[in-house]
Order: structure tokens, then sequence, then C-alpha cells
């Protein structure tokens, strides 16, 4: 099935759980630099230009590439559509945004790695990701997670990868009873 193009645009735009996500976000942004990572249809990108930051957007899709570099071609946004592991990255940035992505990665460790070398000194993650390893299940295959994450794991991966944690917590418990009955009878 092909779906219209703008239908994650849609989705994102009009979505409570995508508005509430990207408010409790900006929260977490510092300074001027911001890469956003794996950034899809460039929504995010877009609220992070338009609050003037610097944006830098990567994701390797060039489907979502082709979205948002049309919707955010007036925007301070530099596009790029690469593996942002194999990427050379000739700057630092004060902040990188990971919402959403880092569970889809096999191998976790080189991303936060490769993340913690291309933030200047002081700079920061902001990571969303999926919590809750034991909720794991067909949906997490079919979306393509190869994993979810407590606290302690996480913690512990990002301070693995020379990151000092800050603020670790759980957010989005609405969803859980959704999540539970997908893991038992989904």
């Amino acid at each position: 099935m092909e779906l219209d193009q703008d239908y994650f645009w849609d989705l994102h735009e009009g979505d409570f759980w995508h508005k509430n996500k990207d408010r409790v976000l900006m929260k977490f942004i510092d300074g001027k630099e911001v890469l956003d990572v794996a950034a899809g249809t460039g929504s995010f990108s877009i609220k992070l230009a338009k609050e003037g930051k610097n944006v830098t957007y990567i994701d390797y899709s060039k489907k979502y590439y082709e979205i948002a570099k049309k919707r955010g071609k007036t925007l301070p946004i530099t596009f790029l559509c690469t593996d942002i592991t194999k990427h050379e990255f000739k700057k630092k940035f004060d902040c990188v945004v990971l919402s959403a992505f880092l569970e889809h990665v096999k191998d976790d460790s080189e991303l936060l790695n490769k993340i913690h070398n291309i933030l200047k000194p002081g700079g920061k993650i902001v990571l969303l990701t999926s919590a809750y390893q034991w909720l794991y299940s067909n949906f997490d295959k079919n979306v393509g997670h190869y994993r979810r994450y407590n606290k302690s794991e996480l913690q512990g991966q990002m301070q693995k990868a020379g990151f000092k944690v800050n603020v670790l917590k759980y957010w989005d418990v609405i969803g859980l009873p959704v999540l539970i009955v997908s893991r038992f009878f989904g």
C-alpha cells in the first residue's frame, strides 16, 4: 500500500502524542547547533529551526528526506540523506536529538559512541526511546525494534559511551495498558 506523502506529516502535526512528545523534547534542547537524527519527514527539525536553531537533519530514507527538504527549504536546515554511523561530520553540535530511533539500531553502542564524539564539550543528547524490555512483542519486531530499555540498562549504555546522565525518566505511561495488551494478546 502506497501512502500519500502527507500522511505522516499530518499524523505528526495533528496527533496528541506527537505534539506532546515534541513539547517535552523542546524543554531539553540547548545551544544553537542541533542535529536531529532519524528525522523522518522533518516536522521536529522544522520546529527547531523556527525556534532559531541551526538544524542539521539526518535520515537514511530518501523518501522522507525529499519530503523534509521540500517542507523546510526556506529554513536554516542542512539536509543529509545518509546513515549517521557512516557519515563523517565536519562540525560538532551543541545538542543531538534522538527520538524513537535507538531501539531500531542493532549496535546501539556504536551509535551512542558516534553521537558522543560529534558533540561539543558540554553538549548533550536528548533521547527518547522505547521502555520496558518485558513488553517487547511482535509489534516491536514488526516495526524494526531490536530491544526496549529499562532505566538502568539505558543509563549503563549512556555512561559506557561517555555521557553523564542528568535526567532519566519514563514518559507516556498512559499508553502502557495498550502495550501490555499487545504484549500478551497481540
